[in-house]
């Protein structure tokens, strides 16, 4: 394999011999042939120098006249007087010949002609690799027309090589394959957020939309900083300050009870039952919220069947039938619903159904229990209410042993919910930040065609297949369409006035299929399909095989909404006139 210096040679033989940037075959070719050892840099340099190209250029040129065009060619500039004088009298002295005049030319430079050979080069290089199979000759030459020892020359190169705008690019290409990479990265970020928090896919449809996100972000932060049904107004420090305060006071009142006799037996039996109480609360509120959450996801689920499922219709028992199974089970068996997310959160529930009966009777159990420590706790506090009043033989004791017991608690909880509702908003935050962030992203690559448009609107028209595309009919533009999101069945278009120097941006996704028989599971592809009016461009929207689909002789591939195809008809349009390179369908004829 060849170095990256050996192609930097080359290249700038091209660039030097030719006036133009290499093709990819003919600089895979040369480099190649040098680093297995077939060719030499001189060798090269000979080769090119037979090519019609050099003889054109440089052929039957006096030597005056040759070293004059070589200058202009090569360098971008005149030949001084005192370069040409010292070159005419080499061709004179027979120390140089007019096939060897190139290569010591450039071997020989200043160090600003040298620069702008080195700037040729690498903006020749830039487009050879940019360009690939679409290479032109005519892009080849443009390309390093113009290029000096100035940096800005370069700059400005580079920056019509990215746009399309070198002859026989696609205008606005690189622009469009960065949009559509940056929504791609959208929807991406959507679908693995669903995936790894599935709280913030609201709808269920397996991505989380920016707005999920923001209505999660809205109502996390609301939560935390709300005082009756959130959290608290407090900042955590301050919630932490209250701690330390209401503990203070609990212990100062502990040890004033406590000072009491039968204050401290009162005190362990009221705190034993306090806790006790708040274990059966607890256990019984987790219970009655698991019902109720799995009764939430069963009727969501089967909202799309039609069928209204309750707990009256599950009942009370384990394994209970649905009054409406045949509905579920003919959505069920219905093939548009195969594999969707919907169809899975469904299954889902049903095979919860025979835990909902056991978990009823799991809240009942669990209800009886806040009873009995509710009814324990009425005890100790009467116990603890005796003993905690003040009496003359404890002065300064003030009944306040249970309201402090309860501000200390409430504090402490405020500080742990505050917490958890903290990272709950920062956990959010994190995934809208990153939202924010791709979607500014793809909102500055999407201005950045319509800028790029506008300033040329005499050359280009860039639209959105989702649209309504039209070609200009008198062909003043190159007309330039892609798919600003995903290709869809919804994107059955027709294109009237489709011609030479037209192009349709598919992206380096789909491949081209042989014929719909032979269609790949595996691959996202594209078919040409010729008819009595020109030619279809068949897209699938999803890697499927495609051996279903039959093409009419006459009019094609019927468009459709419902499957899994986008036809984009290409009015007047032969196959013949389409090439493909790059993930581009052009026109060229």
């Amino acid at each position: 394999m060849a170095t990256q210096a050996q192609i930097t040679a080359v290249q700038q033989l091209y660039v030097s011999y030719l006036g133009r940037a290499a093709d990819k075959a003919g600089l895979d070719f040369w480099s190649n042939a040098i680093a297995n050892g077939t060719s030499t840099i001189e060798s090269v340099a000979t080769g090119l120098t037979l090519a019609t190209e050099y003889t054109t250029a440089y052929g039957n040129l006096s030597n005056d006249a040759l070293v004059d065009a070589v200058y202009t060619n090569v360098l971008g500039r005149p030949a001084d007087a005192a370069g040409k004088a010292f070159w005419v009298a080499a061709f004179g002295n027979g120390t140089v010949k007019a096939d060897t005049f190139v290569a010591s030319l450039i071997q020989s430079l200043g160090a600003q002609d040298q620069a702008t050979i080195n700037n040729k080069t690498f903006v020749a290089q830039t487009y050879t690799d940019t360009v690939g199979s679409a290479y032109t000759p005519a892009g080849g030459t443009a390309v390093i027309t113009g290029v000096t020892s100035d940096p800005q020359t370069v700059t400005d190169k580079i920056a019509a090589i990215n746009t399309g705008t070198i002859p026989g690019q696609v205008p606005g290409l690189s622009l469009i394959n960065a949009s559509v990479a940056a929504q791609d990265a959208v929807t991406a970020f959507g679908k693995t957020t669903a995936a790894s928090n599935a709280a913030l896919d609201v709808n269920k449809d397996g991505s989380v939309s920016a707005s999920e996100v923001d209505t999660a972000l809205t109502a996390a932060t609301a939560a935390r900083f709300d005082a009756t049904t959130g959290v608290s107004v407090k900042t955590t420090a301050q919630l932490n300050a209250d701690v330390t305060d209401t503990a203070a006071a609990l212990a100062a009142e502990k040890a004033d009870v406590t000072a009491v006799t039968g204050g401290a037996a009162a005190i362990t039996a009221y705190d034993n039952a306090i806790a006790a109480q708040k274990v059966a609360v607890d256990a019984n509120t987790a219970a009655a919220s698991s019902i109720a959450a799995a009764q939430a996801g069963l009727n969501t689920a089967v909202a799309a069947t039609g069928a209204t499922v309750t707990l009256t219709t599950l009942g009370a028992a384990a394994g209970t039938t649905f009054a409406d199974a045949k509905a579920i089970t003919t959505w069920l068996s219905t093939p548009a619903n195969a594999g969707t997310p919907a169809q899975a959160n469904l299954v889902a529930e049903l095979n919860k159904v025979p835990t909902y009966g056991a978990g009823v009777v799991d809240s009942g159990v669990k209800g009886l229990a806040v009873a009995t420590t509710t009814a324990t706790v009425a005890t100790a506090t009467t116990t603890l209410n005796a003993i905690d009043t003040g009496s003359t033989a404890t002065a300064g004791v003030k009944n306040d042993y249970i309201a402090d017991k309860a501000a200390a608690t409430k504090a402490t909880d405020l500080v742990t919910k505050a917490v958890a509702a903290d990272a709950k908003v920062a956990e959010v935050k994190v995934v809208s930040d990153q939202y924010a962030a791709l979607t500014k992203t793809a909102g500055d690559a999407a201005a950045a065609i319509t800028k790029f448009a506008n300033d040329n609107a005499s050359k280009v028209s860039i639209q959105d297949v989702a649209g309504t595309p039209s070609a200009d009919s008198a062909k003043a533009v190159s007309d330039v369409f892609y798919f600003k999101s995903a290709v869809a069945t919804a994107n059955d278009k027709t294109i009237a006035n489709f011609g030479s120097g037209d192009s349709i941006v598919l992206g380096s996704a789909y491949t081209q299929g042989a014929s719909f028989a032979a269609g790949d599971n595996n691959k996202l592809e594209y078919f040409f399909v010729k008819t009595d009016t020109g030619t279809q461009v068949v897209l699938e929207t999803a890697a499927y095989g495609s051996s279903e689909v039959t093409a009419n002789a006459s009019t094609g591939v019927a468009a459709s909404t419902t499957d899994h195809l986008a036809v984009i008809t290409l009015t007047g349009v032969n196959v013949a006139d389409l090439t493909v390179s790059n993930g581009v369908i052009s026109h060229v004829a």
